[in-house]
């Protein structure tokens, strides 16, 4: 079966799946649309979805020399997502906000942008920027500085290239909790984390934790590590963080970490808004009717909670995993398991999605691509952004 067509055609994949022969995997059809690109030349794309439809997709179109800053690039949608547009900032914001997915609306309609990376200013403490916009992402405003105390968090370290880094990023989730404190997932070395990667010996392996804000995002507190230890290539990074609005487990915190390249997505919970967490546990899906699993293993998970409460992941895999390809997974149960794996594409990428319900039943899934399959492939040249909206149904006598 041929899986994708570049050009951006209409994928002949309806109900394909992993493990289609299982009746776990055959609970959900999927039935996928075109392939269109969104940037060409971007990776690392983060997606933000406004209540009132806008759509942004924000990346990297190449990195600066010796600096862990990317260069940026941003396009929104008014429309539908039927077309896409490069958004700019004005000249003094120049070059704009870098983020990693961490963007929240809040209950007032307002937009807040955190720049993913952080600067040290010594014992703890952190500065970073705040952008803000009341228009949809037409216009923001900022930055602003914002103050972090993390008490203790590791002196600047390396990042994956050896070049100088602070080591504390700001990464996908900012969730505004009933009361209207924001929480943040964040990852970093604190100074018992000392384990070097395995493919870096400049850089140490990670943990995440959380952060807490009681005004508006100007000043964040450390609450509780989310997983540490030496587990995997990496240690826990990447976080994402997911509040449940439903069912019986409603405003449990769930978050997913990467491990490694070529290692298995870990999961843990909170229900005391993430002031103490169970113990990680690696992600596997039984694909067997048999009963046999495997592990689901990635980087970047997103994860996000469809309306009628199944919960989706989407990851990819790094040209180390030998298996080329971005992937979604459901889970029926509020995170308890995950029993359905999906392949999006199996064409080199950067591994890094996302994802968002559009409406009921209806996925946006935004993704790179490589034009060529090749360890050569640049980033900036050889790779373009695409988005991909896929349709979900159950199956008669699927779980409810």
């Amino acid at each position: 079966m041929k899986l994708l067509q570049l050009t951006g055609v209409v994928l002949s994949m309806s109900g394909f799946m992993f493990g289609a022969g299982s009746p776990s995997a055959q609970s959900l059809e999927l039935n996928f649309g075109p392939v269109t690109t969104l940037y060409k030349g971007g990776v690392f794309p983060y997606m933000f979805l406004a209540r009132e439809g806008t759509t942004v997709v924000h990346g990297v179109k190449g990195w600066k020399k010796e600096s862990v800053e990317g260069i940026p690039f941003t396009v929104r949608s008014t429309d539908d997502r039927q077309t896409w547009k490069v958004w700019n900032p004005s000249p003094d914001q120049l070059p704009g906000p870098t983020h990693e997915g961490s963007v929240v609306q809040l209950k007032d309609g307002s937009i807040l942008i955190f720049n993913w990376s952080l600067e040290s200013v010594g014992s703890g403490r952190f500065r970073g920027k705040l952008w803000t916009s009341t228009n949809q992402w037409e216009t923001l405003a900022g930055p602003q500085a914002i103050q972090l105390s993390i008490p203790r968090a590791a002196p600047p370290g390396f990042d994956d290239r050896g070049e100088p880094f602070s080591g504390v990023v700001f990464h996908r989730s900012v969730v505004e909790l009933p009361g209207g404190d924001l929480l943040a997932g964040l990852y970093g070395r604190f100074e018992e984390d000392t384990t070097p990667t395995e493919y870096q010996a400049k850089q140490h392996k990670y943990r995440s934790f959380l952060m807490r804000s009681s005004d508006r995002g100007k000043t964040w507190s450390y609450i509780a590590t989310i997983a540490a230890g030496p587990v995997g290539q990496e240690g826990y990074c990447e976080p994402v963080l997911l509040r449940l609005s439903q069912g019986k487990h409603r405003g449990r915190l769930i978050c997913l970490m990467r491990t490694g390249r070529e290692n298995p997505i870990y999961q843990c919970e909170s229900d005391d808004e993430g002031v103490t967490w169970n113990q990680p546990r690696s992600l596997r899906w039984m694909y067997s009717k048999y009963g046999r699993s495997r592990e689901i293993a990635g980087t970047d998970p997103d994860l996000i909670e469809m309306s009628d409460g199944t919960l989706v992941l989407s990851f990819g895999h790094k040209p180390d995993y030998q298996d080329d390809g971005n992937f979604l997974a459901f889970s029926h149960d509020q995170g308890h398991s995950w029993t359905q794996v999906s392949r999006l594409t199996s064409n080199r990428t950067c591994a890094y999605s996302t994802v968002r319900e559009i409406r009921p039943g209806v996925l946006f899934v935004v993704y790179s691509l490589s034009e060529r399959n090749s360890q050569d492939a640049r980033y900036e040249d050889d790779y373009r952004t695409v988005g991909q909206t896929i349709t979900v149904t159950r199956r008669p006598g699927g779980p409810k």
